[in-house]
């Protein structure tokens, strides 16, 4: 059996009797509980059906961006908040109140009083705005209107009128901005046109003042020369170089005799026909050398023909040079007399420099004025064409009407009834319970022992029991105590024997004793005084294995204190019961008892004491008689044993409990029991 399993069941017990002790105190406090509830049912009941319902309608209007040129900032969550105030403010609610003529109204105006000169009450408008809510969508651009009255149709109706009149009074409100704004813009257009005008004027002056006159592609007239001037010395550069070229082209081919490849462009007429005509005689000089030798007559004429070319030729090569030449020096003549032009306009340049700044800037300076100007009259155009076609329109319309609602949303009659029961029932629980909690939390301190009246007998009469106890709720009933310590001072009250048990218990091992005699009945109760001294230290378990007496079962905290049958250990081994079901609490003490529940037999015994024994520090196992199978078995689980008999028969108990038991535990304690002396007369009352 495993250790857990015995802790579990000790916490079981506690728990068990902690739980019946929180229900006896919860069923004491049913009235608690039972009449706030049914006053708050009959409370409620009656509100529901005292205060008349109310209804809610709504509307929903959806919020726009601005068209064309009056488009502003997108919408964003605070333009939405402050158009849900705008629609609740007090001006539009007066409209509103107009509207839905609530001055006549006894719902708002139960007095049908009126304002001074004939307005609407100042009252009647707040509470309007009481029952009016405007509040933005989170998610959308979209405004809920939400009016709650009496009236179903009047709910659905100032609704949709307080919609209604949010846009017609964006609608007035835009129309009367667009109305200002032309009006603005016509002001601005008529100064901008002023100040350009002006802007203009002093750029001609300036211009007629300076010298600086306009060209005819806007630019001023120095301005003007010293471009064309650049131009044609560009050109005129051009050209001389193309000269230089051709000379040095044609020179070349003159002297390596290839004038018959100088393109047209460096020849003229002549010569191009000159070398025509060489080309052609010297393929007849070649076609006649195949049949005539070179001194023929005709070879001869042929080839002077031929030396007559060649001077004609070098003569017209010698013209196209001296021509391409004096070309060449010409347009180097012309480059000289530009870049001499040039070089004078560029100084008259640079001695009007400033003049020339000067009106650029103004230039520009009127350039932005008619900028401005022109982009001022595009607004005042677009201003004035809204205007005329009465296009202003609300940046909003409706997307849903409110209906008249078919139930209210205020008062929900059951709903509200049951809310208000459940909430009072919850709360006077929660008090029983924790007033129960609280009269639980002291458990009833250790009292002195009572000692019994002097008799033979083992235990009182059931009939003198029955006499002691005052109330079977508060009386404890405590064992006799008639023990003395021995002559030779070996042990003392109960609470030595506990504090010499002690003294078997181990860091490694719990302590396990059996406390027995010889039937006489009084080991029972020297194994509960010396149990109750142990459990001020640690935590003790007290294991009854019989034959109990009638008094022991008054010593136990149980839930039912007249019931008949206590499980116990007996039940336990039957398997009747759990470790739960048979821990109980001692009433005086924090002692947990288990009672033998009857006679006391099986073969898990064993298993039981180990499990008990990992789970509590100190385990005292009482049996009445030694010489009883279950005290054996007791004994071979026990670290200790303490026999208890009568001073006088004491030796002879130790020798037989040793026979008894000696071979199952070899730690044996002796007490001895002295019987209480009898009363004088004049003590007795």
């Amino acid at each position: 059996m495993k250790v857990s399993r015995g802790a579990d069941d000790k916490s079981g017990a506690s728990g068990s009797g902690e739980g019946g002790r929180f229900a006896v105190g919860l069923r004491r406090r049913w009235r608690w509980v039972f009449w706030p509830t049914l006053l708050a049912a009959l409370t409620a009941s009656a509100f529901a059906m005292m205060t008349p319902p109310r209804y809610t309608g709504v509307a929903e209007v959806l919020l726009e961006d601005a068209p064309g040129f009056e488009r502003a900032a997108p919408i964003d969550s605070e333009t939405l908040q402050s158009q849900a105030e705008a629609a609740a403010s007090a001006d539009l609610a007066r409209r509103t109140v107009a509207r839905l003529d609530l001055a006549d109204n006894s719902e708002f105006n139960p007095t049908g009083a009126n304002g001074s000169d004939g307005k609407v009450d100042q009252r009647v408008i707040d509470k309007f705005l009481s029952r009016l809510t405007v509040f933005p969508d989170p998610r959308s651009h979209v405004l809920r209107f939400e009016f709650v009255s009496r009236d179903p149709a009047l709910a659905a109706r100032g609704a949709n009128i307080a919609a209604d009149v949010f846009l017609q009074a964006q609608s007035e409100a835009k129309a009367l901005g667009a109305k200002e704004a032309g009006e603005g813009l016509s002001r601005k257009v008529e100064e901008l046109r002023a100040k350009a005008a002006e802007a203009d004027a002093k750029v001609e002056a300036f211009r007629a003042e300076s010298g600086l006159l306009t060209g005819a592609n806007g630019q001023t007239v120095p301005t003007q020369q010293a471009s064309d001037l650049s131009a044609q010395l560009a050109t005129a550069r051009s050209t001389a170089s193309a000269a230089e070229g051709k000379v040095d082209l044609l020179l070349r081919l003159e002297q390596n005799g290839r004038l018959d490849e100088a393109p047209p462009s460096i020849t003229d007429d002549t010569m191009r026909r000159l070398v025509d005509q060489r080309a052609a005689l010297k393929a007849e000089i070649a076609e006649a050398s195949r049949t005539l030798l070179p001194l023929h007559p005709r070879m001869k004429e042929l080839n002077a023909q031929l030396a007559g070319l060649d001077a004609q030729v070098h003569e017209a090569a010698q013209r196209d040079v001296r021509l391409l030449e004096n070309e060449a020096r010409l347009a180097s003549d012309q480059v000289a007399a530009l870049s001499e032009a040039l070089a004078r306009e560029s100084r008259t340049m640079a001695a009007g420099n400033a003049d020339d700044v000067q009106l650029r800037s103004l230039e520009m300076d009127a350039k932005a004025a008619r900028g401005q100007l022109e982009s001022y009259q595009q607004k005042y155009r677009e201003a004035a064409a809204h205007e005329a076609d009465n296009a202003a329109r609300a940046e909003a319309r409706i997307i849903a009407t409110a209906d008249p609602p078919r139930s209210p949303t205020f008062l929900k009659g059951w709903q509200t009834v049951l809310l208000a029961t459940l909430a009072v029932l919850a709360t006077s629980a929660g008090v029983a319970a924790a007033a129960a909690l609280a009269s639980d939390e002291v458990a009833p301190g250790p009292r002195p022992p009572a000692p019994l009246p002097p008799q033979p007998a083992l235990a009182p009469p059931p009939a003198e029991r029955r006499e002691e106890k005052v109330a079977p709720e508060t009386v404890l009933i405590d064992p006799p105590s008639a023990f003395a310590p021995l002559a030779t001072g070996t042990l003392n009250a109960p609470e030595e024997l506990a504090a010499r048990l002690l003294r078997f218990k181990t860091a490694d091992r719990n302590l396990t004793a059996l406390v027995s005699a010889a039937g006489t009945g009084r080991a029972l109760a020297l194994a509960l005084e010396a149990a109750r001294s142990l459990s001020r230290r640690e935590s003790t378990l007290l294991v009854d294995l019989g034959v109990t007496q009638d008094w022991f079962v008054d010593i136990l905290d149980r839930d039912e204190l007249d019931s008949v049958e206590i499980p116990g250990l007996a039940q336990l081994l039957a398997g009747r019961a759990g470790y739960g079901e048979v821990i109980h609490r001692d009433l005086s003490s924090n002692l947990d008892v288990i009672p033998s529940g009857g006679a006391v037999t099986g073969d898990a015994l064993s298993d039981v004491f180990a499990a008990l024994a990992s789970a509590y520090g100190c385990v005292i196992l009482h049996a009445s008689d030694w010489r009883a199978p279950v005290a054996r078995a007791a004994a071979e689980a026990a670290d200790v044993v303490a026999v208890t008999a009568p001073e006088a028969r004491l030796e002879r108990a130790i020798e037989d409990a040793g026979a008894a038991l000696g071979d199952a535990c070899s730690e044996f304690l002796a007490f001895a029991e002295k019987r209480p002396k009898p009363a004088r007369e004049e003590e007795v009352v």
